[in-house]
């Protein structure tokens, strides 16, 4: 299939967000096929339930540092609970997570295993540039896994193309218009950290993503950004 190649594209942050200490990794993957049975990878879920299970300890302090950004930002953890926080919950309940698709279930498992924020969003769906900014009250954001939009309010951070489209309030949910289905597309994927996180850390775990992507997505690594 031939997708557009949306090499154009450019990742930014505000001054602000630098100053709360996130800290992220983003970069594109160029046809992505993530169209087969999620069932293929179990033997890698089960390897990576192994390393979730032996690194506790590690995991949970990468997760600590979500609780400090929530705080300066004057949001409740409890209520909007980082997702590599609820993805710890649900393995501890359950020994599993949810499955979605291929390419989701991959980055959720080494979001499970480094305790970092891991999403991705179809191109196809984004406007001009991404950026991560204080939000200013207006922004309109439509939950994945909700049937209704609703206006952020002003004071959080977020993801946001060159339309205000949200792709991802704070690390804690995803826009439904942009989350990757089961089909052929382009990419973008994001490693999010805070201010405890080292870069070894954040290209780590992106590393790990891009190459189980191309092995069993057949994608390819296209544009790399870091910031700050």
């Amino acid at each position: 299939m031939q997708l557009t190649r949306h090499s154009d594209i450019n990742f930014y942050q505000s001054d602000n967000i630098t100053k709360l200490g996130v800290r992220t990794v983003s970069w594109i993957e160029h046809g992505l096929d993530n169209t087969s049975d999620p069932q293929h990878i179990n033997s890698l879920r089960n390897q990576y339930y192994t390393q979730a299970n032996n690194n506790k300890t590690t995991i949970d302090q990468c997760i600590s540092g979500y609780y400090t950004l929530r705080e300066a930002v004057g949001r409740s953890v409890r209520r909007f609970p980082p997702s590599p926080l609820a993805l710890r919950d649900q393995f501890l309940r359950k020994n599993e997570i949810s499955s979605v698709s291929t390419a989701v279930d991959i980055y959720n498992l080494v979001s499970l295993t480094t305790g970092l924020s891991i999403g991705a969003h179809d191109l196809s769906t984004l406007s001009g540039d991404i950026r991560l900014d204080i939000t200013q009250g207006n922004e309109c954001f439509h939950p994945l896994g909700s049937k209704e939009e609703r206006i952020l309010p002003a004071g959080e951070y977020a993801y946001l193309d060159d339309k205000n489209q949200v792709l991802c309030r704070m690390e804690f949910r995803q826009s439904a218009h942009t989350c990757l289905t089961r089909k052929h597309l382009d990419a973008l994927f994001i490693v999010q950290g805070h201010q405890d996180t080292s870069d070894e850390m954040l290209h780590s775990a992106a590393q790990q993503v891009s190459e189980l992507m191309k092995k069993y997505c057949k994608s390819q690594q296209g544009k790399v950004w870091q910031t700050p």
